[in-house]
């Protein structure tokens, strides 16, 4: 069956490719090809793939039996605006339509959801959320189908193990730590820093890991290099870091995939993370993962409340104050 995957695929982040990825799997066709802003990049990530495409027409000219909407950031108004209309021309060419493992906004319906982007909803084969608030969220839509509950598959991925390997020390624990440079976590960390310091405490004597999951081709605030130095000019004087090419954008571009970001945390003995998908590959390697993020932003405690069966021992969220 030849199919078409829709998503925020292409942007340079890895988790986004790390939801195709299982998309795929559990979606397996005769012919792949996904919608992607950066399709060698997304190739690249997502081994399998045919080819991509940027707009509606050239997605119908693949001419899909089954388009499956899911991956990275598309529980929005923004993203139901933009993709639905696309799932109703291939509906009405005899496509299957499924909307699989995705986040979803409050508001994510709103005046711009075209009446042929409703009508796509409600022919919809099969529909899953990942987490139960976004369940919740869904249930009132009043659509014919309820949403089932996905609990972010993904973190069953297999790690590709090749850079962790060859470039990670031996002989030294390693605090892997994700910060994502966002105006509000900024505040928070300056706010917070003594909260953030007795965090950090316990694991004087660790060799530091930049995990850099996201360096996003349009949005500065996106960059987790740029999060991590930050962060580590205000907290990790001293500390030893291994792994710094992670902060190098031509070699991060060229090098990472998310199964070799999957290798790299399942080398960690523990992971601060405000990315909600390095907490996924924390948990899915069995990494104690802690969750640090601005008390209001709810992301990551949706995430770890998702899969709180599988959390590893030592697993939490720390939430900080920004005023």
């Amino acid at each position: 069956m030849r199919t078409a995957f829709l998503g925020s695929y292409g942007f340079g982040n890895l988790g986004d490719e790390l939801c195709l990825i299982e998309a795929m799997q559990s979606f397996p066709s005769t012919e792949a090809r996904a919608f992607s802003t950066g399709a060698d990049w997304t190739m690249r990530c997502a081994p399998g793939l045919a080819g991509c495409f940027r707009n509606g027409d050239a997605m119908m000219d693949f001419a899909p039996e089954r388009v499956v909407l899911g991956g990275g950031h598309v529980g929005t108004v923004e993203a139901f605006a933009a993709f639905l209309p696309w799932m109703a021309r291939a509906a009405d060419a005899g496509a299957e339509l499924h909307i699989h493992n995705i986040g979803v906004s409050a508001g994510a319906l709103d005046d711009s959801i075209t009446p042929a982007g409703y009508a796509a909803l409600g022919r919809l084969k099969s529909f899953t959320v990942r987490d139960p608030a976004s369940a919740v969220s869904a249930a009132g839509w009043g659509l014919p189908i309820r949403a089932g509950l996905s609990l972010f598959p993904e973190r069953a991925l297999v790690p590709d193990r090749t850079l962790a390997e060859a470039m990670l020390p031996r002989g030294k624990p390693l605090l892997g730590i994700s910060i994502i440079p966002y105006p509000l976590m900024d505040r928070c960390l300056r706010r917070d820093a003594a909260r953030v310091r007795a965090l950090l405490a316990p694991f004087a004597g660790y060799v530091a890991v930049p995990i850099v999951s996201t360096i996003h081709r349009y949005a500065s605030d996106e960059d987790d290099a740029t999060g991590f130095r930050r962060f580590a000019e205000a907290f990790l004087d001293g500390w030893d870091i291994a792994m710094p090419q992670m902060l190098d954008y031509d070699w991060w571009q060229a090098n990472m995939t998310p199964a070799r970001l999957r290798g790299i945390i399942s080398r960690l003995d523990t992971l601060i993370s405000q990315r909600k998908h390095n907490v996924i590959h924390g948990i899915g390697a069995g990494v104690r993962t802690i969750g640090l993020h601005p008390i209001e932003d709810n992301s990551v405690p949706r995430t770890m409340v998702a899969v709180s069966a599988n959390l590893p021992q030592g697993s939490t969220c720390v939430g900080l104050r920004h005023e």
